[in-house]
């Protein structure tokens, strides 16, 4: 019976070290909560979608123009020249698609136009849970300019 009760005494030193280790662990879990997107403002949500656009070299920046439109900057060529593109938040559609490679997502922002298909920016992601955010911030800008035109629909 001795035998078995000092077998047993690595295992529960082991057990002992893991459970150490995991609580050790645990400091590096947030103290509070994200913010709600529908609690952000606008300019955080503006913030959040371009540090998914900042990878990559010359990478494209949005900026809040008014409270239904955002300005689209991004560099068309090794010259450095600059496009500004107006994008109407209610106009725009975001658009989720598998990425030809077959890995990851690219998400697109599109608008109709007479007729035409207008794709004003196209992001590939790695992973499905940042594909989703980016589609969610841009909504809940569409949301709030919703809210701030009211009922009249004016664009």
């Amino acid at each position: 019976m001795n035998r078995l009760r000092t077998s047993s005494l690595p295992i529960t030193a082991a057990l002992m070290l893991l459970a150490l280790a995991l609580a050790a662990g645990c400091s590096r879990y947030p103290d509070q909560d994200a913010p709600s997107l529908p609690q952000m403002t606008m300019a955080e949500h503006v913030e959040v979608l371009n540090g998914y656009l900042a990878h990559g070299g010359r990478p494209p920046r949005l900026a809040p123009r008014d409270e239904c439109h955002l300005v689209l900057k991004k560099t068309l060529d090794s010259a450095a020249a600059m496009q500004r593109v107006v994008i109407p938040l209610l106009e725009t559609s975001v658009e989720l698609a598998s990425r030809p490679s077959g890995e990851g997502l690219r998400v697109k922002l599109t608008q109709r136009a007479e007729g035409r298909r207008q794709v004003w920016l196209r992001l590939d992601l790695e992973h499905w849970v940042d594909a989703v955010a980016w589609r969610s911030h841009f909504q809940q800008l569409q949301l709030h300019c919703r809210d701030v035109l009211g009922d009249t629909g004016a664009h």
